[in-house]
């Protein structure tokens, strides 16, 4: 089953041998399942990297911005992939 996963605290987002972490600020490191997440909505200030986006592209994961009130600020949306072959 596919779902949504929320990041509210500031830390950062690193991929560390083919698996996604949420590393906290206060300290802390937490495994996200990222064959199960669809949406990754960011509302904290997290920093991240091109291959941490490289890889949530191969898992079709997009990842959504929200600013510091909480506004949508943007979306990264991996490239969809046709049937008969990439467009």
């Amino acid at each position: 089953m596919m779902r949504d996963h929320y990041v509210f605290t500031n830390g950062r987002l690193q991929r560390k041998q083919n698996t996604v972490y949420y590393v906290a600020e206060e300290g802390g490191r937490k495994p996200l399942p990222i064959e199960k997440i669809r949406n990754l909505h960011i509302f904290g200030e997290v920093d991240m990297n091109t291959k941490l986006l490289n890889y949530l592209s191969q898992y079709d994961v997009c990842l959504h911005i929200y600013n510091y009130y909480g506004f949508y600020a943007g979306t990264y949306y991996p490239r969809e992939k046709n049937v008969s072959g990439f467009l």
